[in-house]
């Protein structure tokens, strides 16, 4: 009897042993499963977060930088129209070959007539010259700066077109794209679309850092990739219907023949019919899981919940992390933006745009010293001759040349700007009137001491400078470089090579 009870009691521990290892491994298999699933749910979750960031990141970039282009086209034209005021007043008659040579550049579309003949006297083409310049029926939108001008007998419209400003932003966000890094073997590409209904030719591939020698490619919808899906065409009726996709498919990597899967974002920024997109590879997901599927299935039940702390643990480091590396990169990107803006890549003097800050803030301090700087304003002397005779080459060596020695002559608390072609602008925080015709004769003797060398000859080349300080009854600071364009033209008029103040 006890031998049979014995066998009966191992029999049922040996059953309860065996079923409770059979529950054991059932429910580690079906944690693990569950597990492992979310763990692929979650990272797929943070990636497509961290991509359509990006996009919508690179997208704001995109906006930023046009309106800092019509900014600037429309702080040229308004000084344009200054200059020509200024011009026509002197010009005795001449001024039709004046406003041919301001406007002699491919940014400009102009027109010129006489208000009493009817004549166009100057037309660079782009507007039918039969308008009166009172009416131009809807043309001003297809420019990002323009204007109407009239003096006396003379009457006209100049301006620089929107496809113009924008050919500019696309080039510079084309290297931004180029020269951006991100983690993970990702990267931003562009694909303009030229026919939404798809087909043959209906896009170009405009930007790619991965393969830069097919950028110009005509791309097809009919195009598929080593699964036999179409990529291309699932990326455009996504983008038609919705203005965004998310989606897989197969492509090549970065710097390397290895094709695997790839999760995109692409969003549409009609403006330009540019599809931007951003991908991360996914072959990255899969030894994780694997690893986590070996191991769910080996450790005891009692781990099952240490291992789920350790998972949402993990899962929060790898969110932070992928915020933590998009913010840095997000910060670089726009920390090397701001250095390009605010630096002119030929003189390697501060931009304009840092030059009209500047002058904006010194106006908000007040007109008593230190808070009221010397305002100086100058250009090259017969500059236009020497990119004629010499090349752009040659007076971009000079412009630079120029900066390096301005720079030399003054003070660390003093700054030098690029204003626009060879016209800088000097500030002089704490110089006092009596003292600033001293220090700009100083630099005019520094500029035209040196000796420019083109091929086999040598020049010398000299300045012209005109200087303002603010006033009480300035409006705001352009009120300041009207008077200091002032001074500059009576510098030209008096011989050039001179400085002359307007207080």
């Amino acid at each position: 009897m006890k031998n049979k009870y014995r066998v009966f009691s191992i029999l049922i521990i040996t059953i309860t042993c065996i079923a409770a290892g059979l529950f054991y491994f059932t429910l580690a298999e079906k944690v693990g499963t569950i597990y492992v699933d979310n763990t692929a749910k979650a990272i797929n979750d943070i990636k497509q977060t961290f991509l359509k960031h990006t996009v919508n990141n690179q997208i704001r970039r995109i906006e930023e930088r046009r309106e800092e282009e019509t900014s600037r086209m429309e702080a040229l034209v308004q000084e344009t129209e200054r200059k020509l005021y200024f011009i026509a007043e002197s010009a005795s008659g001449q001024f039709v070959p004046i406003f041919e040579k301001t406007f002699d550049d491919e940014k400009w579309t102009a027109v010129l007539w006489d208000v009493g003949s009817g004549e166009v006297l100057f037309d660079s083409g782009g507007i039918p010259t039969d308008w009166p310049v009172s009416s131009l029926p809807d043309e001003g939108e297809k420019f990002a700066a323009h204007c109407s001008w009239s003096y006396g007998r003379y009457s006209a419209f100049f301006g620089i077109s929107k496809e113009y400003s924008n050919g500019l932003v696309k080039k510079a966000i084309a290297r931004e794209i180029h020269e951006s890094t991100f983690p993970f073997d990702s990267y931003i590409w562009v694909n303009e679309v030229v026919n939404y209904e798809g087909g043959l030719d209906y896009a170009i591939r405009r930007i790619h850092p991965n393969l830069k020698d097919t950028e110009g490619m005509l791309l097809s919808t009919e195009m598929t990739d080593i699964e036999g899906n179409l990529p291309y065409l699932e990326e455009l009726e996504g983008v038609k219907k919705d203005g965004e996709i998310f989606f897989t498919y197969f492509f090549k990597k970065n710097n390397c023949d290895a094709i695997s899967r790839k999760l995109t974002y692409a969003r549409l920024y009609k403006d330009f019919n540019w599809i931007v997109a951003f991908g991360i590879y996914m072959d990255d997901m899969q030894p994780y899981i694997d690893k986590t599927k070996a191991e769910s299935n080996t450790l005891i039940l009692q781990l099952i919940t240490l291992f789920i702390v350790v998972l949402v643990l993990l899962l929060i480091l790898t969110y932070a992390l992928v915020v933590v590396s998009e913010k840095w990169f997000h910060k670089r990107s726009m920390d090397a933006l701001e250095e390009k803006v605010n630096r002119d890549p030929v003189s390697n003097a501060l931009s304009r745009r840092a030059g009209e800050d500047a002058l904006r803030n010194a106006f908000s301090r007040g007109f008593d010293d230190p808070g009221n700087p010397a305002i100086v304003t100058f250009d090259i002397d017969d500059f236009k001759r020497i990119n004629d005779t010499y090349g752009h080459d040659a007076g971009d060596r000079v412009l630079k040349r120029i900066a390096t020695v301005i720079r030399k002559h003054i003070r660390t608390t003093d700054h030098l700007f690029r204003w626009g072609g060879d016209e800088f602008l000097l500030l002089y925080r704490g110089l006092k009137p009596e003292n600033i015709m001293r220090v700009c004769q100083n630099l005019l003797d520094a500029v035209s001491a040196e000796i420019h060398s083109f091929g086999g000859r040598q020049e010398t080349v000299s300045l012209s400078m005109g200087i303002t300080y603010f006033r009480e009854t300035d409006t705001d600071y352009p009120d300041a470089l009207k008077r200091a364009d002032i001074a500059l033209y009576k510098s030209k008029v008096n011989g050039k090579n001179q400085a002359n103040i307007e207080l």
